[in-house]
């Protein structure tokens, strides 16, 4: 029985007629060639690295053309926070490190130059390398979310001067009527006052105590109640509870019923007297006292360990009217911090976790703008504002530490000051300046060498000539040294210290 055929999926073999002679085809198979296998040749190093040039060029120009924009800062307008081109040395005494700008980067003949920590004169700035401005990142969209905040700094074309970019700091904002008051922004006839946040970004250096010049800080630091003088040595030995080691303070107060206090004071190693602290900038080359204005605005940090016993941590500030007292709970389970401002008393408390023992914490203390705020690791744990102030006095010792109760380390102390905004000579100072709609008025940090809204002919920045905001100090440069050839090259490098977040 003949089976009927079953399909197949397979595909009959091709074949091919031969011809055979007498009309007889026969058929032949077809021999396929073998399928050839496909080589995948990978990329050269050098295709790969034009590829990630051409993608990387790309994205640069995008975000460029997009978002971001890199600034550079030529000039010192807006120093300490960005410095323009200048010259940079270490101090010969102490060795912090001391910038300084225009002129005295391009005049050999530049007049004296102090340092600004510990006051040596005759610095050799005209010999020090010559160092190119800071370089920014600056964010061009975050004004066309939102308005130019107060404090935050800017970039803007300038309405009296549209040939560059400007970069300054945004002190008026759009209907205020704005004035320059003894150092302070005043808007609407109210003292504007800073956060501590703010008030960080706009600090000036004044004291470092890990800059000490050879026998160290011994003359700046004298317990409480004892002024300095006039003598080669210390006034009288520091009493048993009080001890100076390479600038490290150490209080031994474990059972002290009342704080056991140091008092800094503002004394020159060469004079060995108090001096006023004013707003003298060294950047811009060093003047007179008499030039200078006496600053009341103060702001410190350090780290402080605890070494035994229950207490509590003690720093009290003045700004030459009041004076605030702030008391840290150290040591034990429990423990509430407090806040003293005569003549009111006790103003402010703070029920935080005590500090431990072994652990090292980082304090922060500001009166600024008649503002005390008060922040360990950064978290902040008071702030309370007194009414501005009628008169107030010359400051020499603006600040004590202590302990009360406990053994305590203090290390890195750093003493800051804030900018003080000189009066101008045609815009917010005899007068208030009235600002329009959408009008700002910007000042620079270095106030005594800042060509501003105080100054310029148009005072006043329409917001549609801001370009954006510099939020990274991202290509600071410091001087370098590099041996090329045996010899060695005085160069510059990136300072990495000095890369920084702007806010």
């Amino acid at each position: 029985m003949t089976q009927p055929p079953v399909a197949t999926d397979t595909a009959p073999a091709p074949v091919a007629l031969v011809y055979c002679g007498a009309g007889v085809l026969a058929a032949e198979p077809v021999v396929q060639p073998a399928p050839t296998a496909t080589r995948i040749v990978p990329p050269s190093s050098r295709r790969r690295l034009v590829e990630s040039a051409v993608l990387f060029v790309g994205a640069i120009l995008f975000l460029r053309a997009m978002t971001v924009e890199p600034f550079g800062v030529p000039t010192g307008s807006m120093a300490p926070t960005l410095s323009g081109n200048h010259r940079a040395l270490a101090c010969p005494r102490c060795q912090y490190p001391v910038r300084v700008g225009e002129p005295g980067s391009k005049r050999p003949d530049h007049p004296d130059v102090h340092c600004p920590n510990c006051g040596l004169s005759g610095l050799p700035v005209a010999a020090a390398p010559e160092i190119t401005g800071d370089r920014l990142l600056v964010d061009k969209n975050v004004f066309r979310l939102r308005s130019p905040r107060r404090w935050e700094v800017a970039v803007f074309i300038c309405p009296s001067d549209k040939s560059k970019p400007y970069v300054k700091r945004v002190v008026g904002r759009p209907g205020e009527r704005l004035q320059l008051r003894d150092g302070d922004v005043w808007v609407n006839g109210e003292l504007a006052r800073k956060t501590l946040a703010e008030a960080r970004e706009c600090r000036v250096p004044v004291f470092d105590a890990d800059f000490a010049p050879p026998g160290g800080w011994s003359r700046r630091w004298l317990p409480d109640g004892i002024a300095p003088t006039i003598t080669s040595a210390r006034p009288r030995p520091n009493p048993e509870w009080l001890s100076e080691d390479g600038g490290e303070l150490t209080f031994r107060a474990t059972g002290a019923s009342a704080p056991r206090l140091a008092a800094y004071w503002h004394v020159s190693p060469d004079t060995a007297t108090a001096e006023v602290i004013r707003d003298g900038f060294e950047y811009n080359g060093h003047s007179p006292a008499s030039q200078d204005y006496p600053v009341h605005d103060f702001l410190i940090e350090f780290e402080a360990e605890l070494l035994s016993g229950t207490g509590a941590v003690v720093c009290k500030m003045t700004d030459g009217a009041d004076e605030a007292t702030a008391h840290v709970a150290a040591g034990g389970e429990f423990g509430e911090s407090k806040l003293l401002v005569p003549p009111k008393g006790l103003v402010r408390t703070a029920n935080r976790p005590p500090l431990k023992p072994g652990r090292v914490y980082r304090f922060e203390m500001a009166f600024v703008d008649r503002r005390v705020s008060v922040a360990v690791e950064g978290r902040e744990f008071f702030s309370w504002d007194l009414p501005p102030a009628d008169r107030r006095a010359d400051v020499t010792s603006p600040f004590k530490i202590g302990a009360q109760g406990i053994d305590l380390a203090v290390r890195h102390v750093r003493l800051y000051r804030d900018v003080y905004y000189r009066p101008g000579d045609r815009h917010g100072s005899a007068t208030p300046f009235q600002l329009g709609s959408d009008e700002y008025f910007l000042l620079g940090d270095n106030s005594p060498n800042s060509d501003d809204s105080r100054s310029w002919q148009i005072p006043a920045v329409p917001e549609r000539n801001f370009l954006g905001k510099p939020f990274l100090l991202h290509q600071p440069s410091r001087p370098a040294h590099w041996a090329v050839g045996g010899r060695q090259v005085d160069a510059q490098s990136i300072d990495w210290g000095r890369i920084r977040w702007l806010r």
